[in-house]
């Protein structure tokens, strides 16, 4: 037998699936990772002086990402937030910019990388963002740890600190910031490096529909910040906000207006 809907029930129908799903956790295993272990907005198809801005997404949500080529040394750059795999703990270089530093994912193989202040992350509707797992790359973390082999950066000595701050936004308004510090060498107590997956709680900045990052610390030069400015995530876990109570009103006048006519109708036709 095939049901037919009221025009009531088939508008509140319609418009029930026009919400997001609610309680997403975003762990980047719906995604392919290349052969090299990660990507980072490379599309294969560039030359010279090309440059491209493009999100990936996944879970939903849309990560920031741009990729290029520089016109003249011919070399590649890229920032935002690249995918990854790749395991190595120990490679203290920038050619390691891809790695987290606990070794994998949490509790999973595949992990964001954010690079530099342009990693924004952009979600499907406004929602609640509880937070995400965050660490440090392997680059980062043994760069703040032993300095790099370049001799550009130093260790980081009693009372450094290696800061990210996340702003939401709604509208292009901000709604307000959180931070995570992935080294604190200050006070008599320091935490120190962190050298695992750790939660960095975003709940406190309301309805959002973007996130934004930003990077500062104790070891600035003459061109500003020397920590490599990186971070990984996994486990971005956002929720839909209950529609409006002016939603809800508009799917109970087209209710109401939608049985009217059926009503009507129907007595027409009897």
């Amino acid at each position: 037998m095939k049901t037919h809907l009221t025009p009531a029930v088939a508008v509140i129908v319609m418009v029930l699936r026009s919400l997001p799903a609610a309680g997403v956790v975003v762990d980047f295993e719906d995604l392919t990772v290349p052969p090299a272990g990660y990507f980072n907005g490379d599309p294969g198809s560039l030359s010279p002086g090309d440059e491209v801005t493009q999100p990936w997404t996944s879970g939903g949500a849309a990560f920031a990402n741009t990729y290029g080529i520089d016109a003249d040394f011919v070399f590649p750059y890229w920032s935002g937030f690249a995918y990854s795999d790749v395991v190595d703990t120990t490679t203290n270089t920038f050619e390691n910019q891809y790695a987290a530093y606990p070794g994998s994912g949490y509790q999973s193989a595949t992990y964001a990388v954010a690079f530099d202040d342009a990693a924004a992350i952009t979600l499907p509707s406004p929602s609640t963002v509880s937070g995400f797992r965050i660490a440090n790359t392997t680059y980062g973390y043994l760069t703040m740890q032993d300095g790099d082999i370049y001799g550009f950066t130093q260790p980081l000595s009693a009372g450094g600190w290696f800061l990210v701050t996340a702003t939401g936004s709604l509208g292009g308004t901000s709604t307000g910031s959180a931070e995570f510090y992935l080294a604190d060498l200050r006070g008599d107590s320091p935490p120190g490096l962190v050298a695992d997956w750790g939660w960095f709680d975003l709940s406190g900045l309301g309805t959002v529909d973007a996130v934004s990052f930003a990077f500062t610390g104790s070891d600035v030069g003459p061109f500003g910040l020397n920590t490599p400015a990186y971070f990984a995530l996994d486990d971005f876990t956002y929720s839909a906000t209950v529609p409006e109570p002016g939603t809800w009103a508009v799917c109970a006048a087209a209710a109401v207006a939608g049985l009217t006519g059926w009503r009507i109708r129907r007595r027409i036709a009897c």
